[in-house]
């Protein structure tokens, strides 16, 4: 992990418009130290300050630029001036001087950039801890679970691009003149008005349709999804199987809950494993399949849910030892 983060890269971070990975990178070295998340906080404060100074400057947005320019043009013909400065110095009050002193100065013009460019901007929406939902600029509604990041284009109105990172269930709103694309990885999701779920952990992309339809496509191949039908994409892989869905534990993340209809053993396993970040194992094959009829509410705790699974199939038998979790 770096141990020193550049501003630039901060600053991208705080106004929304670093990538996903970015975004992932700069939080994972705030909670590395104390001192990191201070000098994240600082930055923040500065730049909160130089939106003021935005808003209350006589000068225009270009016009604040284009003397930003003419002084820092002025500034290379100067000779450099060192300032000593004790251990003790604030370097954030000479920070917010220097802001003061520009009259909003580069902050400003990237705030005037990203606002006013075109195609180049993205919105990035990520959910860290929790599920979060947001509606798209088109009426669309997206769930976004937890430790995922969607970003889109800031004319996504006429063209409806998404860039998604971990997992996020879509409920697209119909438009014909705009169809509606997903981005994993190196495939592609294009739909006009359906739900649909999409989740890619560890290089592998699954793909699962709610109702509607959907085109899913890697370089040539593409196969078409219809309602209740899903497809398993792992790295590498040249040609792809459509599989009917048998439950909905997908979902679990939008409703709350797990609902298994004599789901085998293993996919309601799984399912868990993802949503609690576990790493339980069946060691007893014969249970591998056993159909499991149960509802779970996802507050439940892990103990608490194995509990009910066991109580299901009396012959199951849940060894914890540390944080190892067997079923036998």
């Amino acid at each position: 992990m770096k141990q020193r983060m550049s501003e630039d890269l901060l600053i991208k971070y705080l106004l929304g418009e670093g990538s996903p990975a970015e975004a992932f990178e700069i939080e994972a070295w705030a909670a590395a130290n104390s001192a990191n998340a201070k000098k994240l906080e600082e930055v923040k404060i500065i730049l909160e300050t130089s939106k003021r100074l935005a808003q209350v400057s006589p000068l225009s947005e270009i016009e604040a630029w284009e003397k930003f320019k003419s002084k820092r043009a002025a500034a290379k013909d100067e000779p450099v001036r060192v300032i000593p400065m004790s251990a003790n110095t604030n370097w954030l009050r000479i920070a917010a001087a220097v802001i003061f002193l520009i009259g909003g100065g580069w902050i400003g013009y990237y705030l005037y950039s990203g606002q006013k460019g075109a195609s180049a901007d993205w919105v990035n929406v990520k959910a860290t801890n929790s599920v979060r939902i947001d509606t798209l600029p088109d009426g669309s509604i997206v769930h976004i679970n937890k430790n995922s990041a969607i970003s889109y284009s800031g004319i996504f109105k006429s063209k409806r691009e998404i860039r998604l990172t971990g997992e996020a269930f879509f409920n697209v709103k119909h438009n014909e003149a705009a169809p509606f694309t997903v981005h994993v990885n190196d495939i592609s999701i294009l739909d006009v008005g359906t739900a649909f779920n999409v989740k890619s952990r560890q290089h592998n992309t699954e793909v699962i349709v709610e109702s509607g339809i959907v085109k899913v496509s890697k370089n040539n191949n593409a196969v078409q999804l219809k309602a209740r039908q899903m497809v398993n994409i792992k790295s590498g892989d040249k040609s792809f199987k459509i599989e009917n869905t048998t439950d909905e534990l997908y979902n679990y993340y939008i409703s709350n809950t797990f609902t298994a209809s004599k789901t085998p053993l293993w996919r309601l396993i799984d399912v868990i494993n993802d949503a609690y970040n576990s790493d339980i194992k069946i060691k007893n094959n014969a249970l591998r399949n056993t159909p499991i009829t149960i509802t779970i509410r996802l507050q439940d705790s892990l103990t608490d849910i194995l509990n009910l699974i066991k109580l299901t199939t009396p012959e199951m038998h849940v060894d914890k030892t540390g944080g190892n979790i067997v079923i036998r």
